[in-house]
């Protein structure tokens, strides 16, 4: 049998398999297309240029600089008023909206863990970004832990899951450390979140002094910001240096980005 022709006789066969397969258990992208673990649209979204979101996220803003008057510098004239300078670099792929939050919520809620698969290399140009200029060669991804209460209800650790993912993929070391939430976000204020901790275990801490290289910290989600700053507090209390962080989408994102390439 030629080549050609035995690729396509296995191509119709995988096909045949599917289409049986799916009179069980029936393939629908999360944004309800028939026929498909992914439709070409919601691909789409997943191969966008990762875009900078930090100044969108409260909870990383810094304090830079207070002006009680208008300031004359050089040619420029700054008014009254504060500069912020954001904590860490946030990347993400899109606004947590439409399809991408039916995407993330079908694989974090919905049981569709294959789409992990998915992810873990469309979160790849958003972790060169960050490690391109240090010129790194060892990078380590950090996921951001979870209530122990969300990790029962879904059956796994999802943002673990993804990290694992994504080293399978090239973009760099797992490191899944032992970490807490103090408090969870759901009903808390502004300030509250702010002020979020994240607990790493001693033996964690251990460990982490003992990993060469840079870190990532990888989570699914940034609203305020509040889970990111209280894991770049406890990574760096620990000795680590953290470049950033990769988000699969954001709840804000810039004025004038679009998420698209």
């Amino acid at each position: 049998m030629h080549p050609e022709d035995s690729a396509s006789w296995w191509g119709h066969l995988r096909e045949i398999a599917a289409q049986t397969c799916s009179l069980v258990a029936p393939r629908q992208c999360p944004c309800g297309e028939e026929g498909t673990l992914l439709c070409a649209r919601c691909i789409a979204l997943l191969e966008a240029e990762p875009q900078r979101v930090e100044q969108c996220c409260d909870a990383l803003q810094e304090l830079s600089a207070a002006r009680v008057r208008d300031v004359r510098v050089g040619a420029q004239l700054l008014p009254a008023g504060v500069d912020h300078t954001p904590l860490l670099p946030v990347l993400a792929l899109g606004e947590y909206e439409g399809d991408l939050q039916r995407l993330i919520l079908a694989w974090k809620n919905g049981g569709m863990l294959h789409l992990a698969a998915r992810l873990a290399p469309a979160l790849l140009p958003a972790v060169h970004r960050l490690t391109a200029p240090t010129g790194a060669a060892t990078v380590h991804l950090v996921p951001v832990p979870s209530q122990r209460s969300a990790r029962l209800r879904r059956g796994e650790d999802h943002t673990a899951e993804l990290v694992r993912a994504m080293q399978r993929c090239g973009a760099g070391h797992a490191l899944t450390l032992e970490a807490r939430p103090t408090t969870a976000q759901d009903g808390q204020g502004a300030r509250q979140r702010r002020t979020r901790r994240i607990v790493l275990s001693p033996r964690s801490i251990r460990r982490a002094q003992r990993v060469p290289g840079p870190v990532v910290i990888i989570d699914d989600v940034v609203t305020t910001g509040s889970t990111l700053r209280g894991m770049h507090r406890a990574l760096t209390d620990a000795g680590m240096d953290v470049l950033g962080a990769v988000v699969i989408a954001s709840a804000r994102m810039p004025p004038g980005s679009d998420g698209t390439r």
